[in-house]
């Protein structure tokens, strides 16, 4: 019972005191954040899986050996606060689930899936699009409201095409969103803005949605679907379905906006902007008693449930930061002047093939990534191609969110279709993600070479 107090106070104290850092400069404030992140992991630690415990107790003993021969234990501590920007926006960005579910947003998805789904083909289409539109706010939590959803008599038979789209369609979120870690934590390492990769995420993955059409059109069959009758609650349901896009548009457009013209950093200014949105979205719905009651609610439920990934993002930081005071970067690059790898798109695929590989074996690409981003962006022969790094990571870290069987991802939708998750991850997605990811590779050349 202490644990369960306080694991979401440590939280919460974590997150709000990162932010008001961000505004106020008290170096005292940037220490209680590393404290508290501290508490986080030690608290969370013997409640965690096996696998994530095991992961983070090494992560955690390597980092300790690493401090203790190198800047000492004082640094040590003060490391907790390295992904502090990626957990914020862990912390309070789903804070938007409240209103879109008391909105009842989702309902209306369905009445508009009951409509117009007559074929596997729109089936597989439109669970990829909403996973790929409405995940890229509330992340992992949409996969299983729309396997909720999804969940009728008539679609039984197509549980396979709707895993692939549950998986694919949030995967393709990994390389563009800004309310993912993915794309927050390439914009905090390299010298580029959202605006510089939003094309190109963007772009990458309307290309998913193609290939993914193309890799299921041959087994395009007829659903028999409940049958909606009332234009009157489709046309309403297509409105409400309008006004929520609108408004997740209105709070990129002012997130982008105000990191043109405020100095402050895009990991600072997405959970503000979220928990604002949120909260004046709420008071269409609901009382401020009610809504501090939902509040309460999402501190001791959701956030408990937090424990995995802000426990990975704490030690995947924690971790980078002990093997750059250790010399790795050093160590990088005399590797990469005696092998020769000198040139970005050589470097890019063997990346890949290490963060696709380690992933696949249960460390999870944030760790990869933030040692690599962290030595690669402070580089000088890469200092004109941080776009070109950036790109080259994201698509790795979208195969592993795709195909790995360890990805919490996969994991997730194995165990909401009793499945396996080898089967989920690998299996139906294997050939589709690599298939992917040779194709961005080209792009990514081709861009080099043009531009």
């Amino acid at each position: 019972m202490k644990y369960y107090f306080i694991r979401p106070v440590a939280i919460l104290l974590m997150g709000f005191t990162y932010l008001i850092s961000r505004f106020i400069n008290i170096p005292i404030l940037e220490n209680l954040v590393s404290i508290f992140a501290l508490v986080i992991v030690l608290t969370f630690l013997p409640f965690l899986k096996s696998v994530p415990r095991i992961l983070i107790s090494v992560l955690l003993i390597i980092s300790v050996t690493l401090f203790y021969f190198g800047e000492g234990f004082e640094a040590l501590i003060f490391s907790f606060d390295a992904n502090a920007g990626l957990l914020a926006i862990f912390i309070f960005v789903p804070l938007i689930s409240i209103p879109i579910q008391e909105g009842k947003y989702l309902e209306n998805l369905e009445i508009i899936f009951n409509y117009y789904i007559k074929s596997t083909k729109q089936l597989y289409l439109y669970l990829k699009i909403s996973l790929m539109g409405i995940g890229a706010v509330m992340n992992l939590g949409t996969i299983p409201i729309m396997h909720q959803l999804t969940n009728t008599q008539s679609l039984k038979e197509h549980d396979l095409i709707r895993i692939k789209a549950f998986n694919r369609g949030f995967s393709l979120s990994f390389l563009w969103s800004p309310y993912f870690v993915s794309v927050a934590l390439i914009l905090s390492f390299f010298n580029i803005s959202w605006i510089n990769l939003f094309p190109f995420g963007v772009g990458f993955a309307l290309i998913g949605l193609m290939l993914g059409y193309l890799f299921e059109r041959k087994t395009n069959v007829k659903i028999e679907m409940p049958e909606v009758t009332d234009k009157n609650l489709v046309r309403s349901a297509k409105r409400k379905v309008i006004q929520l896009i609108l408004i997740v548009t209105m709070m990129t457009v002012v997130t982008i906006t105000i990191e043109n013209y405020v100095d402050l950093s895009i990991l600072t200014i997405i959970p503000v902007v979220a928990t604002v949105t949120a909260l004046i979205w709420s008071f269409i719905y609901l009382t401020p008693k009610q809504l501090a009651k939902k509040l309460f609610i999402y501190t001791q439920e959701r956030l408990p449930k937090m424990g995995n990934e802000l426990s990975l993002f704490i030690m995947a930081g924690v971790f980078g930061v002990a093997l750059l005071n250790a010399g790795a970067s050093d160590w990088i690059v005399y590797l990469l002047e005696i092998t020769g790898i000198s040139h970005v798109l050589l470097l890019i695929p063997i990346a890949g093939i290490v963060i696709i590989f380690l992933s696949f074996i249960g460390v999870h690409p944030l760790i990869t990534i933030t040692a690599m981003s962290m030595t690669f962006s402070a580089m000088p022969i890469f200092a004109d191609e941080h776009l070109i790094l950036a790109l080259g990571l994201l698509i790795s870290w979208m195969v592993t969110v795709m195909s790995s069987p360890l990805s919490a991802t996969n994991l997730l939708v194995a165990s909401l279709a009793n499945m396996n998750s080898y089967r989920v991850g690998w299996k139906l997605n294997g050939a589709y993600s690599i298939t992917l990811w040779l194709i961005y590779y080209l792009f990514i050349v081709v861009f080099y070479f043009i531009f």
